[in-house]
């Protein structure tokens, strides 16, 4: 026994054969620590093109993590029948670097990737999550995936925020006859090697980069996190075979995918005929055209098949009153075509962007299709059911997108609505109590993205829900909604919200006075928190415009003793804030108008863009007395 307990002190490393004391948390520089809530100790990927349609794809990955705010203790991999899944496996090691556990078969999630809005959908993933958390740890994957349908190439995002990297590496071959283009962002100190030999290599090694943080209204993430995107100048999917040369070549293979899916039944010929019999001008046929589909079709993600980038025919919708973004786009623009109305489908990354196009590398970052009609300069969200024609929601506003045209592709960019077009009118009367009770009437005019949230939940949502959800977002204290009316312009994008609402304790009452909010309903509360060591850019992507004009009328036997200057006004190149009171009487008036401005500043004028949104606050936020003098 004693000889045995001998050789275990000599050899600890026969005892726990898997430990790795080359993951100990000690062992990471300093300066990596620095912000991070993780720390990419190691990762090398290894990406085999062997054929236009076929690669293999190998990943490992070993990340210490010192808190639960980053996506490092869980791994998703998505898989298909055309591209499979190989072996895949993990391991937790302690802050020594000592091994937890590995990793069993049944904390592996084998998942449908449906979505809730798809009725077929054949991609899965398989899916680990750490249940650990005696932090720090480190946790390493590995994993492989043969790829039998070669699109898009996988890219590299090398870290997230608060993410250091000690070593990384992307490792990529691929035939001599075959072209890799490859971008580069944000990578300072990036080794790269290439040979050119058959097949050719490409290496990018990365050594010691400090941990980005991530700041409030900072700019895309494309723009500050290192990152490098590859394209092939040749793919193949299910026996279709295109090219990134350029976006005019991708253009021609989606036009190609595209090819004898959008004409129509006979059927449906005679409706579009009908519909547009009495009809003068192109623009009103769009309308009416784009009303039949809204009322008669709906939105269902289908993803089978060549990744989800190929519409069912007109044919299929037609049948089934239903489609994908790609269906129910390719359908109106067969509609369209009936009527004499070229249009083209638009290719487009909906949603929060963390990647803009750019027309000098071809990388398809999209996930949406939606439809742009070139004569009308009109635009159409084909998926909604309650989208006013030629209204695109700020999940797809002011981004660059791809025309799918028959000559190939083109890049253009969607409309980016002013302040004016964002816009909020509120027009609110209160009946003041002397007790400091209240009743409050708001009729409030949503226009552009101030309104899209009423439009839906007017839709969707039942009159209770509604109603409960509108307790949430109405700012009074606590209160009573006694009427509540929600009505969307079916042909503009605005809404008309009324609501009537008892508030017991409306103003503050201390002996013969109240204690008054100048504007409750509206008060500005947006101030972007201090931060003097700011290192990122400002961007306000969205700008919008607010107008309230608020009648206040006093309870009998009360009189003003103090409130603010009558005149208060805000001028920045940030935005623009008046707020005009008048006394007439026992009523005051309140006018009020804030326009925030769609600005990208540096860094340094922080403090200066947050002295603007404090002054607002401050006038919003100001007080009123009146005292009883009977």
């Amino acid at each position: 026994m004693r000889k045995i307990t001998l050789i275990f002190l000599l050899f600890p490393c026969l005892l726990f054969s898997q430990n790795k004391p080359e993951y100990a948390t000690i062992l990471i520089p300093p300066e990596l620590l620095e912000n991070a809530n993780a720390v990419i100790r190691k990762q090398h990927i290894q990406f085999d093109v062997e054929a236009p349609g076929k690669a293999v794809y190998k990943e490992h990955r070993v990340v210490t993590l010192f808190n639960d705010n980053s996506n490092y203790d869980y791994l998703i991999v998505h898989y298909n029948p055309y591209n499979k899944l190989g072996r895949l496996n993990g391991k937790i090691y302690d802050a020594m670097g000592n091994l937890v556990r590995k990793i069993g078969k049944k904390e592996i999630r084998d998942e449908s990737a449906i979505s809730s809005s798809s009725i077929y959908d054949d991609n899965r993933v398989k899916y680990i999550d750490i249940n650990y958390s005696d932090y720090p740890f480190t946790v390493e994957f590995e994993y492989e995936m043969a790829y039998n349908d070669l699109f898009v190439y996988p890219s590299w995002g090398v870290s997230e925020f608060k993410v250091a990297v000690q070593h990384a590496e992307l490792k990529i071959s691929i035939p001599s006859d075959l072209q890799l283009y490859h971008k580069t962002l944000n990578v300072n100190g990036l080794s790269v090697e290439e040979s050119s030999g058959d097949p050719q290599q490409f290496t990018w090694s990365i050594e010691n980069i400090k941990a980005v943080k991530k700041e409030l209204y900072c700019p895309i993430s494309s723009e500050l996190l290192p990152r490098i995107l590859v394209s092939p100048s040749l793919f193949e999917a299910e026996n279709y075979t295109g090219s990134m040369s350029s976006w005019n070549d991708f253009g021609l293979f989606m036009n190609k995918l595209m090819l004898g899916k959008d004409d129509l039944s006979p059927e449906m010929q005679a409706i579009v005929s009908q519909l547009t019999a009495n009809v003068e001008t192109d623009r009103e046929k769009i309308d009416t055209l784009y009303r039949y589909l809204q009322k008669n079709m709906r939105y269902v993600s289908v993803q089978l098949g060549i990744g989800g980038w190929q519409p069912f025919d007109t044919k299929y919708v037609e049948s089934n009153k239903y489609g994908d973004c790609k269906a129910l786009s390719n359908f109106m623009k067969a509609l369209l075509k009936e009527a004499g109305i070229p249009a083209y489908p638009v290719l487009i990354k909906s949603g929060k962007q963390s990647y803009e196009i750019t027309d000098d590398f071809t990388y398809p970052a999209f996930n949406h299709m939606i439809l742009y009609v070139p004569s009308e300069k009109y635009w159409l969200e084909c998926t909604s059911n309650t989208s006013p024609p030629n209204y695109l929601s700020s999940s797809c506003a002011d981004r660059n997108v791809l025309l799918v045209t028959e000559n190939g592709g083109e890049l253009a960019r969607t409309p980016a609505p002013p302040p004016i077009d964002n816009q909020e009118d509120n027009e609110v009367e209160i009946q003041l109590e002397q007790d400091g009770k209240a009743v409050v009437k708001v009729t409030s005019v949503r226009s552009g993205n101030r309104q899209e949230w009423y439009r839906s939940a007017e839709e969707y949502y039942s009159d209770e829900d509604l109603k409960k959800e509108m307790m949430e977002i109405i700012s009074l204290p606590s209160f009573t909604l006694d009427k509540l009316s929600v009505t969307p312009d079916p042909g503009e994008p605005k809404a008309i919200i009324s609501y009537t609402a008892s508030v017991p304790r409306y103003a503050s009452k201390a002996g013969k006075r109240l204690f008054v909010p100048i504007n409750a309903i509206n008060s500005y509360s947006n101030v972007p928190p201090e931060n003097k060591s700011r290192t990122h850019p400002i961007e306000i992507k969205s700008g919008y415009t607010e107008k309230d004009k608020i009648t206040l009328n006093l309870p009998d036997g009360f009189h003003i003793e103090s409130m603010p200057p009558e005149n208060n006004v805000i001028e920045s190149e940030y935005g623009h804030y008046s707020l005009d009171i008048t006394n007439d009487k026992n009523k005051l008036t309140i006018v009020r108008h804030l326009e925030i401005l769609p600005v990208r500043l540096p860094a340094e004028k922080h403090a200066d863009w947050r002295n603007f949104h404090k002054q607002i606050a401050k006038l919003d936020g100001a007080m009123l007395v009146l005292v009883n003098k009977t």
